[in-house]
């Protein structure tokens, strides 16, 4: 297979474009980078454009240049890891595809994540029951997918949601249409708890959880969509759109699309009961649940 056919990591074209950004941002040129670093013009063209990894030593040394506080150092060197170090989840086979592992690293660094769902409860608050019985739903379509897969897959979801908590939580803005609420998976325990889950983490100071009501017509989309943004003071800087089509999944990293989805987030919000009155909705579900 030729190696230049095959698109670079997602994970490497968030931190090229990053890099370029920081360097133009501190007003210097490429070869003005060359000359500080001894490095050739061909090098850095390389690093900006995703053709080549970068080592962490490297984005350490262009960071010093670019004079980048430290919460952002911290995300871009964790970002850069990622591309040489794999995560302990990248040894699980499919159905976790490669597409979502880089998701997940994505997200792993985000300083911002919103997430627009009208299918299931997100899986960054979901419980481990509600998590189970969706996971152990494949095996309609898997017969292979044995029991140890299912609950790897589960570990896998729970330990996402390190990112609602100190030190790593991250600001998390998620908005459902009522439909998710309404659907049931399992049983009317599992719903009730994960509705209970839902109030408690929508009384996190880093959550917002808003509910688009039946009542009220979406037609601005019908599909689920996640927002991920390095640096939340500067979100269309760095921002990775993430489509999960269940069985597909599609990443756009151009500003033109940033754009279009930023403005159905923002119109669905727009849909979206307040926060107040969202948590007053999930209740009354799951008192349904409990009778």
């Amino acid at each position: 297979m030729n190696r230049t056919s095959t698109p670079p990591p997602v994970q490497r074209r968030i931190l090229a474009r990053e890099l370029r950004r920081l360097r133009e941002r501190a007003g210097l040129t490429g070869d003005e980078i060359k000359t500080r670093l001894g490095w050739s013009s061909s090098k850095i063209s390389r690093i900006e454009n995703a053709r080549i990894s970068v080592t962490e030593g490297d984005v350490g040394l262009l960071l010093d240049l670019y004079d980048v506080l430290p919460h952002q150092r911290e995300r871009l060197l964790a970002l850069a890891a990622q591309s040489h170090t794999p995560p302990s989840w990248r040894s699980y086979p499919p159905p976790v595809s490669e597409d979502f592992l880089s998701f997940m690293d994505v997200e792993a660094v985000a300083e911002s994540i919103r997430q627009w769902e009208i299918g299931v409860v997100p899986g960054i608050v979901q419980t481990e029951s509600y998590a189970r019985h969706l996971v152990q739903s494949w095996r309609w379509v898997d017969a292979n997918l044995t029991p140890r897969e299912v609950e790897e897959r589960v570990a896998i979801r729970m330990n996402r949601q390190s990112r609602l908590l100190p030190p790593r939580s991250a600001q998390i803005w998620l908005v459902l249409d009522e439909s998710v609420l309404m659907r049931t998976v399992g049983n009317e325990v599992i719903m009730r708890e994960q509705m209970v889950k839902l109030l408690d983490v929508s009384a996190l100071p880093n959550v917002r959880l808003q509910v688009v009501p039946l009542a009220h017509g979406r037609g601005v989309t019908e599909e689920s969509f996640t927002l991920l943004n390095l640096d939340k003071d500067n979100p269309m800087g760095q921002c990775l759109v993430y489509i999960d089509h269940n069985i597909t999944n599609q990443f756009f990293l151009d500003e033109q699309r940033s754009i279009f989805f930023e403005k159905m987030f923002a119109i669905l919000v727009g849909y979206a009961l307040s926060e107040k009155a969202s948590c007053e909705l999930i209740a009354r579900y799951a008192r349904l649940g409990a009778s």
